[in-house]
Formats: C-alpha cells, sequence, structure tokens
C-alpha cells in the first residue's frame, strides 16, 4: 500500500495541485546522506541565489540593498536586517511580495500566531512541496509511511473538494475540533475507538483535554502507534498527560511561517531541522549566536520566492545544547522576564503545578498593567483551597510582584485551538 500511495497517489496528486512533493521527498532522501558541509555548502548556494533574487524582485529587499550600497553577492545572512511580523505590516505586506512573481504559483497562507491576530502572505509552490516533504520524511522516520490510517484533529471544517479529496486518498481522518464539554470529547474518543487510526495529529491543546477526558472515563481501548503535536508549546505535563491516557510515545514538532520543519527525534534527543529547507538562527536579545542556552528563533527560508523570509524573528523561544535544539519554549510572550532579568517559561511553571502542587489541570497567568500578576487555575477535588495562598507566597519572591489566585471553572482555547499560557494586559 505504501508503494501504491508514494508513487502513484501522490504523483497524482502533486499533478492536481501544481506542485513537486514527490521528486522533493526522493530529493530528501539523497539529502539525509549528505555530510555537514555538503549541507552547508548547498544552504550558502541557495541563500545568495535568494539575495540576488531579494534585491531585484522584493522591493523592501531592492531598498535596502540600495540605501546600504551594497551588492547582494557581497552581503553575508549576518549582515541582513532582522525582520518581524510587526515590521512586515508596518511596511505593508506587498513590500515583501515578489513583484514577478506569477499568480499562479503561489499560495496564500494564513498564521494567527500566539495571540490570535491574522496574518497573511503568499507561499511559492515549489516551496510548499519541500516543506510538505520535509514533513513525510520526519513522520516516515518515526514509522509512518504514505497510506496508514491517520487522524487529524484542528479547528474548521475542511474546505473545498481538493482537501477532502486529498484526505481520502491519502486516508486522512478529519475531525473539526470546536468546543470543550464532556459531549464533544467523548464524540471524539468514540470516532477514535470506530476508525482506530495508526497515528494522531493535533494541536498539543486539543489532544492534552481529550487525554485528560479519557484518564477519567476507562474503557477506551484504542492505542495509536504514536501522536504527532504541533502549532504550540507541549510543556512537559501535558505529555505525560497524553501518554498515560493513550499509551504510545509523543514526536512534537515545531513550525512557523518561514520556518523549516523542526520535529522531535523519535530518540527524544533533540529536535533536527530541515537544513535543506531553510536556515535556523538562535540569537539572543543582542543578536548574537546561542550555542548553550535559551535564544529566539531567527529562520531564513530558501525556498519560498513568493514572499521571501530573510532572518524572520518568528519571536519564538527554544534552548539549545551545543548548537542543537534540544527544547521548544514557546512565543517570547508565553515567557516572562523579571525586572531582575530573569525568564520563567511555561515549563518552569509546569513543573511547578506537576510536582509540587496536589490538583491543578490547567493554568494562566495574567500580567497587569500595574505589573501585578493573577493566576488563573482550574482545580480537581485533590485540589486544597488553602494552597491558593501557598502558590502567591511561591511565586511572588521569584517574579518580583504581588500575585493573586483565581479558581476558575475553564481556560478556553482561542479560535485556533490555541492556549496562551502567559497573557500581557496592554
Amino acid at each position: 500500500m505504501a508503494f501504491v500511495h508514494e508513487h502513484i497517489i501522490l504523483p497524482l496528486g502533486d499533478l492536481l495541485r501544481g506542485e513537486t512533493v514527490h521528486s522533493q521527498l526522493k530529493n530528501l532522501k539523497e539529502v539525509e546522506k549528505w555530510s555537514d558541509s555538503q549541507l552547508h555548502e548547498f544552504q550558502q548556494i541557495r541563500l545568495q541565489r535568494l539575495l540576488a533574487y531579494a534585491a531585484d524582485e522584493v522591493p523592501f529587499y531592492r531598498d535596502w540593498f540600495h540605501d546600504h550600497q551594497l551588492q547582494p553577492k557581497e552581503a553575508s545572512l549576518e549582515q541582513m536586517p532582522i525582520v518581524n511580523k510587526a515590521i512586515m505590516r508596518q511596511e505593508g505586506i506587498e513590500r515583501f511580495t515578489a513583484v514577478s512573481a506569477p499568480q499562479k504559483d503561489r499560495i496564500i497562507s494564513r498564521s494567527s500566531g500566539s495571540t490570535g491576530e491574522p496574518f497573511t502572505y503568499y507561499v511559492s509552490r515549489e516551496a510548499s512541496s519541500v516543506n510538505t516533504a520535509a514533513k513525510l520524511r520526519t513522520w516516515y522516520q518515526a514509522g509512518y509511511r504514505l497510506g496508514d490510517c491517520y487522524m487529524k484533529i484542528a479547528n474548521g471544517e475542511r474546505q473545498g473538494i481538493l482537501k477532502k479529496w486529498q484526505d481520502r486518498m491519502n486516508r486522512c481522518i478529519f475531525v473539526p475540533f470546536y468546543s470543550i464539554d464532556d459531549a464533544s470529547l467523548s464524540a471524539i474518543l468514540n470516532t477514535i475507538e470506530k476508525e482506530r487510526p495508526l497515528y494522531i495529529r493535533s494541536y498539543p491543546a486539543p489532544i492534552y483535554l481529550l487525554a485528560r477526558y479519557r484518564n477519567s472515563h476507562p474503557g477506551y481501548t484504542h492505542t495509536p502507534r504514536r501522536i504527532f503535536t504541533t502549532g504550540s508549546t507541549l510543556s512537559e505535563a501535558h505529555r505525560k498527560e497524553i501518554e498515560k491516557a493513550f499509551g504510545c510515545d509523543i514526536i512534537d514538532s515545531y513550525s512557523c511561517e518561514g520556518t523549516p520543519n523542526t520535529y522531535e527525534t523519535p530518540a527524544h534527543d533533540g529536535y533536527h531541522v530541515c537544513g535543506y529547507y531553510g536556515i535556523i538562527e538562535v540569537l539572543d536579545n543582542d543578536g548574537h549566536p546561542v550555542t548553550d542556552g535559551i535564544g529566539r528563533v531567527v529562520s531564513t527560508d530558501l525556498w519560498n520566492l513568493a514572499h521571501p523570509f530573510i532572518r524572520y524573528d518568528t519571536q519564538d523561544l527554544v534552548e539549545v545544547r551545543k548548537g542543537k535544539i534540544i527544547r521548544i519554549m514557546g512565543r517570547e510572550s508565553d515567557a516572562y522576564l523579571t525586572h531582575g532579568g530573569e525568564t520563567y517559561t511555561v515549563h518552569n511553571f509546569s513543573h511547578y503545578f506537576l510536582y509540587d502542587i496536589q490538583g491543578v489541570e490547567s493554568y494562566q497567568i495574567v500580567r497587569h498593567r500595574d505589573d501585578t500578576i493573577t493566576f488563573n487555575i482550574v482545580t480537581s477535588n485533590e485540589f486544597d483551597p488553602m494552597k491558593k495562598q501557598s502558590i502567591a507566597d511561591y511565586w511572588e519572591p521569584k517574579l518580583g510582584t504581588a500575585i493573586s489566585v483565581n479558581i476558575v471553572d475553564s481556560i478556553p482555547l482561542m479560535h485556533n485551538n490555541k492556549r496562551q499560557t502567559i497573557i500581557y494586559k496592554r
């Protein structure tokens, strides 16, 4: 079945979409045999082509090269300006769009980001093909083969006949996730029991909520081979709850507009970056490379010529060790920076609520305009209400501000089924 799907159905899908996933998948199989020096040489060739193209075709970069009196062939990646979503909005998205990129080769893509604020940009069909092929290769390393039945849990309905046809051909069971109540959680778990997918793909928040419900309602038995999470930060507490419920391993992934596929290895010894697709820099607040410690992801997309992302500051934090990403820490907005310069991330808070306080099922931290903080917590029967003060007493000296603790019935997901852990009231 895998041979038919990879060598017949996949090329047919490419033909219908005008993409080249099948040929790029073959390319990536060869790339895996490259040495580090071969990959680096390839990246530099693609980068120089990208800079020359951007200088000719992209208004923002055309002006930048002119203003700095610099020729693209003389420029290094480190000399290029770091841009972000705010800069692109301020300049206008057309300033970052290639002037001559054929309309038929553009795919409109949208990213809501951690705050749900819409961001629309173009992806070239070639870039889409390479990115899809890279995703398939990482799934292959985790055991998946084209034609294996898998379930995708996501917000919204499938749009268009082509998407529905793709699901049918790829044996994808698409399950929309709308609301958080016993009826909807039970219905999805019943679908899993009925369809028995080999793999499940979901944002961390929905699969965690399903896991929590399943752990408190015995009787569900289906165990997939693996669960793939993507789209937002997977905390260690949520990972343990999901693995307990479904009895299988989780492969986490990281992606963002303009970034290469970055997937946790099956050995769980860090995250693999698809260097064939793009270059990821991990930088500190002064723009210096971080090889050991915490830094933010700045990414260069080597393939998307419709809307080049060159040194794009994703505002995502990661931890690296000897230059390798070992932990995805989430948005900078999901990190709390104290006035003393210390950084606390979702992992610090999740570890505390997992090991130090019993009965806290989920939490959200709200930082108010006056710098005071409110911890909103959802609790189970195991929680002792007298512990509210101990939570405040523990965190006030660490965060350097007054803290109040509220017990709430639920912490809502945003419209994109992601949950913002730390909220800053502006």
